[in-house]
């Protein structure tokens, strides 16, 4: 009878999941497609499709820049998900929240680069410059520097350093040398991204596999 009860218990609980996940992915995507559907009066198709089938583009197109996303997506995902391992353990307060952090603000670069926000829907659609987003940005990383100066001494910080370097040139390229072929700017930019994955996903598993190592101890 435990074992029978427990089972009804784990389905209730797996069927509750299941709502759950069906209603934050149908909700919010409903509501987006009947806004985009009200301001932009084009097919649904447009909105559903990927871009390449809707455009009968080749496959490849936009090939770099999906590969950059998907950096961006891994980053947020390993820093986020390393944040609910460590938040629990009272020793790894500092490195949790750091990680929580990180894992915001990769976010919050994924979603800018994904739907171009600094470069269309800032200037286009609300009419704002994108040197305010730029300068927001510097704020973020000084931030994120002040706040987290004592575990960024401590780990590879020249991996990270080095991505930042590579973010400012692209920016630099946009900004203050427009001629520059694109392919040169979104090269800085997919290095600057790979090397901010790399940076992430290493120092998170060395914190989990810390982590890991004492559970195993004890």
């Amino acid at each position: 009878m435990t074992n029978l009860g427990f089972q009804k218990s784990s389905y209730l609980h797996q069927i509750k999941v299941l709502l759950l996940t069906f209603l934050i992915t149908i909700i919010p995507f409903a509501l987006i497609l009947i806004f985009l559907k009200l301001k932009t009066q084009v097919s649904t198709d447009y909105l559903t499709r990927d871009p390449s089938a809707t455009m009968n583009a080749p496959f490849y197109l936009g090939f770099f820049s999906n590969i950059g996303i998907l950096l961006w997506c891994s980053s947020a995902t390993i820093c986020l998900f390393s944040y609910a391992l460590l938040k629990k353990d009272i020793r790894a307060k500092k490195y949790s929240s750091f990680f929580l952090f990180s894992g915001v603000m990769t976010s919050f670069l994924l979603f800018d680069d994904f739907f171009l926000i600094h470069e269309s829907i800032f200037p286009n659609y609300l009419h704002i410059n994108e040197s305010i987003f730029y300068a927001s940005y510097i704020a973020l990383v000084l931030i994120f520097f002040i706040k987290f100066k004592t575990i960024l001494k401590k780990s590879e910080f020249l991996i990270l350093l080095s991505a930042i370097m590579f973010f400012g040139l692209s920016i630099i390229c946009d900004s203050i040398f427009p001629n520059i072929p694109i392919a040169i700017e979104d090269t800085f930019k997919l290095v600057g991204i790979t090397t901010w994955f790399t940076y992430f996903a290493r120092i998170c598993l060395q914190r989990v596999s810390k982590l890991l190592s004492f559970s195993l101890l004890q």
